[in-house]
């Protein structure tokens, strides 16, 4: 059995509409088929895309996975104590400090 298809009404401009309709007519097909296997054609294209970032970014996570490990085997399996927002709240204190002894000597 076919599968049912959905109509769906999009605006081209002229040169766009003159391109398909020309393929159609050298084809033997309709634009309605060009542009069924064009969207397709894009939406693998998409999917191929995002699979390839996919891959990118679960490769990254591994190579910090790895280098975690690395960090814990050199340190005799003990991993790392360490309170980020407490380090983050300390650092900026620390910046804050810099900033006001700047603008104090900014003043003089």
């Amino acid at each position: 059995m076919a599968e049912r298809l959905h109509r769906t009404q999009i605006l081209l401009d002229p040169k766009q509409h003159q391109a398909l309709a020309t393929l159609a007519r050298n084809e033997g097909r309709s634009i309605s088929e060009l542009v069924r296997e064009m969207v397709q054609q894009a939406l693998a294209q998409r999917e191929q895309g995002a699979q390839a970032t996919l891959r990118r970014q679960l490769a990254a996570l591994q190579r910090i996975r790895a280098h975690r490990d690395a960090i814990v085997a050199r340190r005799g399996g003990r991993p790392l104590e360490l309170d980020a927002a407490s380090l983050i709240h300390h650092v900026r204190e620390e910046q804050d400090e810099r900033n006001l002894a700047d603008l104090r000597d900014h003043r003089r």
